[in-house]
């Protein structure tokens, strides 16, 4: 919805014609410089009443003819510029009042990130306590260490660290690229434009065809997530078809997730009537269906 204060405030400027303010003020200028010559005055500023006491009445009158209509052009100008001043105060005030607003979201918005981070880390270091209590209840000889706890906080940053990365395959690798340009075409195929770093992971081989990952860090695990959520229309373009997202992973979570991916190869060549996708760290199988 347009702002009316806006439109009211542009429309004024649009309006306003600077060349009548200057056509008065070279009026202005005329005036005061033909009074000058004729009453043999130097300084503008020594024209006084004795001077003008000199001059014959057609020439006062004909003086103070123009000097009324120079004052009545530059009345109308100064309410021209008086209502654009207005508007433009009114409008300056509606958008501190928005400033102030868009101030309260993003704390809030900060807010959220900050319990979200909070709920996050109180899950996985109960998570990896828990771990390390079954560990010490099965061998009594063990103790919760100093160390055993360091190795939990570490395992709890790294995990917050990857859950705002992303990793990026498919993406063809050119000599002198601007990776952080392709890369944002790609996030804008997905209606994303974050703030974030990319850089490609491993050594560049001799083999021209291999093409290395895109490592991408946002600035939010938040980000990430919708950036995954859209990743599946990349298939929908033609030249983003081999192009594929997915979290950064750890290397437990990466050997995970290679099993599963040749469990789901397997089941696929044993079953090719029926449909196969991995869910919940599981191979999920549905049968296919057909068209009659």
């Amino acid at each position: 919805m347009a702002d009316p204060d806006l439109d009211t405030s542009f429309s004024q400027l649009k309006s306003f014609d600077c060349s009548e303010l200057e056509d008065v003020e070279a009026c202005q200028e005329r005036w005061i410089e033909e009074a000058m010559k004729k009453l043999k005055c130097e300084e503008q500023d020594n024209l006084s009443a004795e001077l003008f006491n000199g001059q014959t009445k057609a020439v006062l009158t004909r003086w103070i003819a123009d000097a009324r209509d120079i004052m009545c052009r530059q009345r109308e100008v100064m309410e021209n510029m008086k209502d654009i001043i207005g508007a433009l105060k009114t409008e300056a005030l509606g958008d501190k009042g928005r400033v102030i607003k868009l101030q309260d979201q993003l704390l809030e918005r900060k807010e959220e990130q900050l319990k979200s981070l909070q709920f996050t880390v109180q899950n996985t270091v109960q998570t990896e306590i828990r771990g390390y209590s079954d560990a010490v209840k099965k061998n009594s000889g063990s103790v919760f260490s100093k160390e055993a706890l360091t190795t939990v906080v570490k395992s709890v940053v790294a995990e917050e660290d990857r859950s705002k990365n992303l990793m990026l395959f498919g993406l063809a690798e050119n000599e002198g690229e601007q990776l952080p340009a392709v890369v944002s075409e790609v996030l804008e195929v997905l209606d994303e434009k974050p703030l974030f770093e990319a850089f490609r992971v491993g050594r560049k081989g001799s083999c021209t065809t291999a093409i290395r990952p895109v490592k991408i860090i946002l600035r939010s695990s938040t980000t990430a997530h919708q950036i995954l959520t859209k990743s599946a229309r990349l298939k929908l373009i033609e030249k983003l078809k081999a192009v594929y997202i997915c979290p950064d992973r750890s290397s437990e979570e990466r050997s995970a997730r290679k099993l599963l991916v040749e469990g789901l190869k397997k089941v696929s060549l044993e079953q090719p009537h029926r449909r196969h996708y991995i869910r919940g760290g599981k191979v999920c199988s549905v049968d296919k269906d057909t068209d009659t």
